[in-house]
């Protein structure tokens, strides 16, 4: 106990460092306007990679998140539909989900394009997925 005591300083100031680490991974959580962010964000993100995103569905209110009880920020998601070559799909999918870590793709499906002639063709997909992504709470 009087360890904890003489290392109060030190405590205070690593609690003051995590406050504005969370601040800091905060600027970046969906808020406002949800659709529009939502869009803004995917599609900025998109435009390196060789992909066609035509169908973007409406954006659910915010909900509590269901994977940890108790957890201070809701969850919104929106449907994407679009096709790519699998493996443009592959890396956008990977770096989407570094550059977001406050955003999950579920419910993937991806489904061959039926009907390619060409070898390259034929390694062409359509998908649909659901971005999960985290609300920034309303103070």
């Amino acid at each position: 106990m009087q360890e904890a005591v003489k290392h109060t300083d030190q405590l205070e100031a690593e609690l003051v460092a995590a406050h504005k680490t969370l601040e800091g991974l905060e600027e970046d959580l969906a808020s406002g306007d949800l659709y529009a962010w939502l869009y803004s964000t995917i599609r900025n993100f998109k435009l390196a990679y060789k992909l066609d995103l035509p169908q973007f569905g409406s954006v659910s209110p915010p909900v509590e998140m269901n994977l940890l009880p108790n957890f201070p920020y809701k969850q919104a998601s929106l449907t994407v539909a679009g096709t790519s070559h699998f493996h443009d799909f592959g890396k956008f999918l990977a770096d989407f989900e570094n550059q977001f870590p406050h955003m999950r793709v579920v419910n993937l499906r991806l489904d061959a394009i039926p009907g390619s002639p060409g070898a390259q063709d034929a390694e062409n997909i359509s998908f649909t997925m659901e971005i999960v992504t985290l609300v920034k709470a309303t103070s």
